[in-house]
């Protein structure tokens, strides 16, 4: 039996917490006089009739996308205009493909139709920034948070709790609005932010993951990734530590 998707999101915003009635409406997103197909089992087999249901879509979570990425290089913008030094390394942006969104939707034991999937998948459209110091990462965060018509949905603060096997980055599920066919839709975006170390440490443990090199070479490479990232985030801790020194005579 599936699960039941959910028709209230509770957004939290400046420490309080909104409940937030508003879904995407899939099917207003169709061009007229298309085919709309809400089955993911479908969309993923179609050939020929695919765009006319994805391309909307993931127009609309790339136009998402573009939004989130503004709103950063004003962060950017704003720092440079006051010479000072900028928080942000540089940005990277992803969008899921169909196979996966239905792979996630599978994970989840959810109903298979797009229209699921874009209320209870928030990682479809992601935007990665990456920092020179963990001090960055926050700061960011704070100035996300106080743009009022940017929703905040969920934070996973995995810096200062980093996962079991020394993954360390901020998880932040916003929604930001988007203006598209003709309705403004509050957009779920994925946004995660590390320092360059951490990015550096995410890229190995996926590439390490990705080719099962462990079991090609026979080496358990867990213990060794978990010693990195502590070493990473102590090096970065006194680095960050020379850093304010700097700054502070400036």
């Amino acid at each position: 039996m599936k699960k039941t998707t959910k028709d209230t999101i509770n957004i939290k915003q400046h420490d309080v917490t909104y409940e937030h009635e508003e879904s995407l409406e899939v099917g207003e997103l169709m061009p007229t006089g298309s085919m709309y197909v809400d089955s993911m089992e479908q969309i993923v087999n179609m050939k020929d009739t695919f765009s006319q249901t994805m391309d909307p879509i993931l127009c609309m979570y790339n136009a998402a996308m573009n939004a989130t990425t503004a709103r950063l290089d004003i962060i950017k913008d704003e720092f440079e205009f006051r010479n000072q030094r900028c928080p942000i390394h540089h940005i990277d942006t992803r969008l899921k493909s169909a196979e996966s969104i239905l792979g996630k939707l599978q994970k989840k034991d959810l109903d298979l139709t797009l229209t699921v999937a874009c209320n209870n998948i928030y990682d479809i459209a992601g935007v990665r920034v990456v920092t020179p110091y963990v001090k960055d990462i926050y700061n960011i965060r704070n100035r996300i948070e106080a743009q009022d018509d940017i929703f905040i949905m969920e934070e996973k603060d995995y810096v200062a709790s980093p996962k079991r096997n020394g993954y360390r980055s901020l998880h932040i599920i916003i929604r930001i609005p988007v203006y598209f066919m003709g309705k403004k839709q509050l957009v779920p975006v994925e946004l995660q932010i590390r320092t360059l170390a951490m990015d550096l440490w995410a890229s190995l443990e996926h590439d390490l993951k990705y080719k099962n090199l462990h079991k090609e070479s026979g080496i358990d490479f867990t213990a060794k990734l978990y010693e990195c990232s502590r070493l990473i985030y102590q090096a970065e801790s006194e680095m960050e530590k020379i850093n304010d020194l700097l700054e502070e005579d400036l």
